[in-house]
């Protein structure tokens, strides 16, 4: 974003075409818009009779020479001449020594001062300006009107934000006291049920261990019986005597 004379926020231009309309260079005029710079390149003397307000004179046989070391090459240029092959081989002079973003304005002077674009110099000085001629001061003054209203608008539009996010806390903050209790209610019942069912398994648990363990206990009873029988039959066969031949 840049800031403009009048105090207000303007988004940033697109990049400049390699032509342009003396319209567009206008606009970015009349928003007050600093970071770029119109060259004029034709010679001084027809430079001080008239030219666009602001130009800077670097007559197209000094151009590079004294371009290269006073302007940014990043910089948005304007350049113009007395005629349109002398802008477009200014505008070429340029790019070719670096510059980066370089646009040739259409027309030059004459379709400058055709859509009532400001001027100064010997000349102009001494015309009249027309009924459509620009004026930066009321540009900017309504320019900075209309930010103005468009603070109020937004300060408006904070207020209302602020107030439905105030809103929405309070709303938000009960309906999660509400899914407190509610998951703690559910929490109670669930380790209630939890607890009854947990009674119930180790009293089952507790049943079938006691029935197996007296079963075990009655099979072991039984094994022993059985084992003891088996032995006193065995012992009681060895004590017999065998038949002789």
């Amino acid at each position: 974003m840049v800031n403009n004379l009048a105090g207000g926020v303007i988004p940033p231009q697109p990049p400049i075409e390699a032509q342009t309309d003396a319209h567009v260079l206008k606009t970015r005029l009349e928003w007050g818009e600093p970071a770029f710079t119109i060259l004029d390149v034709r010679d001084r003397p027809t430079y001080n009779q008239g030219h666009i307000m602001g130009a800077m004179p670097m007559p197209a046989d000094e151009l590079v020479e004294r371009a290269v070391p006073s302007l940014d090459k990043s910089r948005d240029i304007y350049v113009y001449g007395a005629n349109e092959e002398e802008s477009a081989q200014a505008a070429q002079q340029l790019r070719s020594n670096g510059f980066e973003h370089v646009s040739q304005l259409k027309g030059g002077l004459a379709a400058w001062k055709a859509i009532g674009g400001p001027t100064e110099g010997i000349v102009e000085s001494t015309t009249p300006p027309g009924a459509d001629d620009y004026n930066v001061v009321d540009r900017l003054k309504t320019h900075q009107e209309l930010q103005q209203k468009g603070g109020i608008s937004a300060t408006e539009a904070v207020k209302q934000g602020v107030s439905n996010l105030k809103e929405g806390i309070k709303e938000g903050a009960s309906n999660l006291k509400e899914n407190i209790k509610e998951g703690a209610s559910n929490l109670k019942e669930n380790v209630q049920e939890g607890s009854s069912n947990l009674k119930e398994n180790v009293q089952e648990g507790a049943s079938n261990l006691k029935e197996n363990v007296q079963e075990g206990a009655s099979n072991l009873k039984e094994n022993v019986q059985e084992g003891a029988s088996n032995l006193k039959e065995g012992i009681s066969e060895s004590k017999t005597p065998r038949d002789t031949e």
